[in-house]
């Protein structure tokens, strides 16, 4: 009997990749965060090493509608790359709508630890409590996986971005 497709989720930011993967169970963790390259085939080597040692399936990419379910220029970015890098690593994907993950991932993960005076936390912190964020945002992308309702296909982002609004 074969077990649930492995997924890794991405939650692309402008600087930082937040991953998580699921197992052959379903069962989600938090992989890492990685910091962007300079290109899309930067990103993707990195993307294609870590999909092999995970054994990853299909990738599932958070995509940045606006609230009102309008197309961001970051989603047309956002779709851009993910529709390169799983042609580089050979890949399947597909689009989570992930409006409000950022929110959910704040919630989850708590606001940034006080610096050792008490006063606001210092670069280092800032970028661990970054990382963590967006790892909890890939978490939450691949958990919202599981619901067909806020699943993508290429097709139908690519026909959704023409008209600049997705409906469900």
């Amino acid at each position: 009997m074969s077990g649930a497709t492995r997924v890794l989720a991405i939650d692309l930011g402008d600087r930082r990749i937040g991953l998580a993967v699921s197992d052959d169970r379903g069962s989600v963790r938090g992989l890492s965060t990685l910091g962007r390259s300079a290109s899309i085939a930067g990103d993707a080597e990195r993307l294609k090493v870590i999909c092999a040692e995970s054994r990853v399936e299909q990738l599932a990419v958070g995509l940045p509608l606006h609230s009102d379910g309008r197309w961001s220029e970051q989603a047309e970015a956002t779709h851009a790359w993910a529709v390169a890098v799983a042609h580089a690593v050979s890949l399947p994907v597909c689009f989570v709508d992930e409006r409000y993950s950022s929110e959910r991932a704040a919630q989850l993960v708590g606001r940034a630890s006080r610096g050792s005076g008490g006063g606001p936390p210092g670069p280092v912190r800032r970028e661990a409590h970054r990382a963590a964020l967006d790892q909890a945002a890939a978490r939450l992308i691949l958990e919202d996986y599981a619901n067909p309702a806020l699943v993508i296909s290429v097709a139908s982002a690519e026909a959704l971005a023409g008209k600049q609004e997705v409906r469900k």
